[in-house]
């Protein structure tokens, strides 16, 4: 048996582990300027700084047993923060996970948003025109997320509370039926969350205006606040693809595809 059909033989025996994963960047490059870096699994194009300043700084941000890769990102001015990076996902039925770390320091927090471009990523706009369509994340003390955020259908929410230190935020978009769940550093070694704190409870959004999957295109790291580190965004479709799999895992998903293509020369 070759080489590669013994790496298929394996992948496939692992394809339950991570087939619901669709994204993944730990950040894994020089430490520096942020914008310009196009790494990860999943997403396309690079990360482009659209409002403030990230570098790359050295060492991942840890939680419970969630295995990191790479480095962080920092945010480097005291004013909005934005970075921006296509997905490369299409999501218009089904669930919709997200997760992200944010380190907090002194109460002052950022998170992850969505949107269908580069110009709405703000989580915390007070025109509605600019806030990112979909988005959660700390802000103050609070955990915050928008809904459908656009001029005459926000959806919106804060729930006070949020720690000092490293949170794992981890988010469920029930697209079927429009509904939204959120929680922080929920335990790790189930196939749903449990403990940790329950921030957002199938609460309703309307997708005015556009659909869903549009309102995902692209996604943003947030904060209004310098020295703000974020960390390990994972996008997936089911909790255990945001919470669980390892990035050595999740690498699978990058060399899967070459080496069937491998496979295929062989028996050529």
């Amino acid at each position: 048996m070759s080489r590669a059909t013994n790496f298929i033989t394996v992948f496939l025996m692992n394809s339950a582990v991570f087939a619901a994963s669709l994204s993944y960047e730990g950040f894994d490059y020089e430490t520096g300027d942020l914008a310009g870096n196009g790494g990860g699994i999943g997403f396309t194009g690079n990360w482009s700084v659209t409002t403030g300043s990230w570098n790359v700084a050295a060492d991942s941000l840890s939680y419970s047993t969630l295995e990191t890769t790479g480095n962080k990102v920092v945010a480097q001015t005291s004013g909005t923060n934005i970075a921006a990076r296509s997905t490369g996902v299409q999501s218009d039925s089904g669930e919709f996970w997200a997760s992200i770390l944010v380190d907090s320091l002194s109460w002052n927090g950022g998170g992850l948003t969505f949107s269908a471009n580069t110009s709405n990523l703000n989580l915390n706009a007070a025109d509605f025109d600019n806030r990112a369509r979909f988005g959660f994340g700390i802000n103050g003390s609070d955990y915050v997320y928008t809904l459908d955020g656009r001029t005459g259908a926000p959806v919106n929410g804060s729930v006070a509370g949020a720690p000092v230190g490293t949170v794992f935020l981890v988010a469920k978009f029930d697209v079927t039926n429009g509904l939204f769940s959120m929680w922080a550093n929920p335990d790790l070694d189930g196939s749903s969350p449990a403990g940790g704190t329950l921030i957002a409870d199938n609460v309703s959004f309307t997708r005015t205006g556009a659909d869903f999957a549009n309102d995902i295109q692209v996604a943003g790291l947030f904060t209004n606040w310098s020295g703000v580190g974020l960390d390990e965004v994972r996008l997936g479709t089911d909790f255990t693809s945001v919470a669980i799999p390892e990035p050595s895992t999740l690498a699978l998903l990058g060399i899967a595809g070459l080496c069937a293509g491998l496979f295929a020369r062989r028996r050529r």
